[in-house]
């Protein structure tokens, strides 16, 4: 049997961008993860299908039907799964040994001859303040920072924080924990000697595109707090150097700051829409409602087959070139060319059509130039364009996914023509993480909502309903969906939306990644005065 392990992981503060290659890395590789509830659950779609998620969370961000593991469970999991020859990753929020439990983990883990690693993860009471326009130190104003509980966890363990010390020190202060005792805690310093006028902000969700922050002093901070409604997780910092914000704040200062937007595209294709949104400041959740797979046997057969038409003296129809529809479909064509034991040369004097850039940029990228690429990315392109060609009424075969439009087919045959259809892949609906799903509730259910939510097919709107469905029922998932803007990457996927009685609020212009960025901003945008 192989010898189990466990990695005790820090998945950063939240952003997903933030979490580090050795954490990528380690969840690419897991068969067992256990996680916390202040992990963003978008990191998990790093791991492979048969990894088994367990959620150590509490209180409204529980996911439905996730099991509530207390830490006993967690310990006891940890080595039962790595003794069973498991590698078990322990996903911890920040880093684990930042006010976490990863050293009392560890030395459980060392109790029962465990084997383990730490892998650091960027901190929230450093990252938190840096998105605020904080900084915890600067040579104008302080020499030191200290990171103090503001939780009464240590005083009841008899560790009690030495507030006079702390109250008299010139560095700055972060708190972290510290909502639910964030009056308690500034009447503690006051009281042992600090300024009651000594500047102090609490920041939270530090690195989000909802982070939240509130400004005042120690006197009156707690008011502010409470009249602004902030909850958990949030960090408190206190010194000058929340004067600083004021000229170096940059975070919320995105246009679309405050604004939660869900990408439901496969997760490795929604990375590149994911960071457009981010760098225009919102808070993008990645909600896959599409995935690939190969196709069937005797699909694979048919294309192998197609494509060896092509070759000299290959037998079939005199194509006049093939269509490809997608970049999977472009993937599918190579692994075919490969199956076939035939390369590029096979289209030397054919013509290749590519429906949209981002198909032919992946056929450039595999060494395969288009000849047609539409102006429109959809089959009503194509049309227009084989016709001016005057290649309409000839044979084509077009490789695409397991389901489509059959307007292309039909313009080809009414042109005299004909059209070979091969299936290159299969697209399925993924499983999406409890955590994930509960995190997209609205505010008043205990979760964080959203704003908006781009669909990029028919098929993903038409997915996303059934996922969350499955969860909350129909109903109900559609009185969530109707309180959000619905952002369609083109008109064909609008008439879809539309189809499945979703209202549709705007539609990209382009239709391309960075159209659907320019479809939400512009949706989003202030009005002019």
């Amino acid at each position: 049997m192989t010898e189990g392990f466990v990695s005790l992981v820090g998945a950063g503060p939240w952003d997903p961008e933030l979490l580090t290659l050795a954490a990528r890395d380690r969840l690419a590789r897991a068969d067992v993860v256990i996680v916390d509830y202040l992990v963003n659950p978008a990191v998990l779609l790093h791991c492979p299908p048969h990894t088994e998620v367990l959620q150590r969370v509490r209180g409204p961000h529980v996911g439905p039907g996730a099991p509530k593991l207390a830490q006993a469970q967690v310990n006891e999991l940890m080595v039962a799964r790595a003794k069973a020859g498991l590698y078990v990753v322990r996903l911890k929020g920040g880093d684990p040994m930042m006010f976490g439990r990863g050293a009392e983990e560890a030395q459980y883990l060392a109790r029962h001859q465990v084997k383990f690693e730490f892998v650091p993860g960027v901190s929230s009471p450093i990252a938190a303040p840096q998105t605020a326009g904080i900084p915890i130190t600067h040579r104008d104003h302080t020499p030191s920072v200290s990171f103090v509980s503001g939780y009464e966890a240590y005083e009841k363990a008899g560790l009690t924080v030495a507030w006079n010390h702390l109250a008299n020190s010139a560095g700055t202060l972060v708190l972290m924990m510290s909502v639910k005792n964030a009056r308690t805690n500034a009447q503690r310093l006051v009281d042992a000697g600090r300024d009651p006028s000594t500047p102090a902000a609490v920041v939270r969700w530090g690195t989000r595109g909802i982070q939240q922050t509130v400004v005042g002093t120690l006197g009156d901070l707690a008011d502010r707090v409470a009249a602004a409604g902030i909850r958990p997780p949030a960090v408190m910092i206190v010194g000058d150097v929340v004067t600083l914000r004021e000229r170096i704040q940059w975070f919320e200062q995105r246009p679309l700051f405050g604004r939660r937007v869900v990408v439901t595209r496969a997760a490795r294709q929604a990375g590149g829409l994911v960071n457009l949104l981010a760098a225009e400041g919102a808070d993008a959740v990645v909600f896959p409602c599409l995935d690939f797979a190969p196709a069937a046997a005797d699909q694979q057969a048919a294309l192998d087959q197609a494509l060896r038409s092509f070759a000299p003296g290959g037998a079939g129809p005199d194509f006049a070139g093939v269509i490809v529809s997608s970049p999977n479909g472009v993937e599918a064509l190579f692994e075919a060319l490969a199956r076939a034991q035939l390369d590029v040369r096979i289209f030397a004097g054919k013509l290749v059509a590519a429906i949209g850039t981002g198909t032919a940029e992946r056929l450039i990228e595999r060494g395969l130039r288009p000849d047609i690429v539409p102006d429109r990315a959809r089959a009503e392109g194509l049309i227009q364009a084989l016709r001016d060609r005057q290649v309409l009424g000839r044979a084509w075969l077009q490789i695409r996914a397991d389901e489509g439009r059959e307007l292309l087919g039909q313009a080809i045959a009414k042109a005299g023509g004909q059209l070979t259809l091969v299936v290159g892949y299969q697209t399925v609906r993924p499983a999406v993480p409890g955590l994930l799903l509960a995190s997209l509730q609205p505010v008043d259910e205990g979760g964080e909502g959203y704003d908006a939510i781009c669909f990029a097919s028919g098929r993903t709107a038409r997915h996303f309903l059934e996922t969350t469905g499955e969860v909350l029922g129909d109903e109900r998932a559609r009185a969530h969906l109707a309180r959000a803007k619905v952002i369609a990457i083109g008109p064909v996927t609008a008439d879809a939306i539309t189809a499945l009685g979703i209202r549709v609020d705007a539609v990209a212009t382009e239709q391309t990644e960075a159209g659907l960025r320019d479809a939400v901003l512009k949706l989003f945008a202030t009005p002019s005065p």
